[in-house]
């Protein structure tokens, strides 16, 4: 499986994956984000925050965008990892429909009664960064970062 994406080498991202578009894999998903969050010492609430960042962003590229595969059928790229205190997570989709910069941008407090469309405003509100692109020939990239206390430099092993 190769990347659609090379990092540049400021990146420090741990692992990459590659996911199909469903969304029963977003358990072991967020097993693997967290368990890169504790092994690099990131305190609780903001291992949350990010979990809440990563899981919504993968969420949405899963459920809103329209694949070129039969049935809309897309793959999406998952880059994560931690250095120097710096969280940094690129999300790559394969498709048409996804998010743009605007709708970060846009996102405003959600209403108390609605159950939907809290999940862009929470991403905004957790994260320090957040950027949004077009791949040309791909589909559209999300890049957050955060800063984080207590996590140790480096990368896994």
């Amino acid at each position: 499986m190769e990347p659609r994406y090379r990092p540049r080498s400021e990146d420090p991202f741990d692992w990459f994956l590659r996911i199909p578009n469903r969304l029963e894999l977003m358990k072991p998903i967020r097993d693997l984000v967290g368990a890169t969050c504790e092994y690099h010492g990131v305190e609780e609430e903001a291992r949350q925050e990010i979990l809440l960042a990563v899981s919504e962003i993968v969420n949405n590229a899963i459920e809103h965008v329209q694949g070129k595969g039969d049935e809309g059928y897309h793959e999406v790229d998952l880059y994560f990892g931690i250095r120097d205190g710096l969280v940094v997570a690129r999300i790559v989709d394969e498709g048409e429909g996804g998010i743009s910069q605007s709708d970060f941008d846009g996102a405003a407090r959600p209403e108390l009664d609605n159950d939907r469309g809290r999940g862009l405003f929470l991403i905004k509100a957790y994260v320090d960064e957040i950027s949004v692109s077009p791949v040309p020939g791909v589909g559209t990239e999300v890049r957050f970062s955060k800063k984080v206390n207590g996590a140790g430099a480096g990368g896994m092993p």
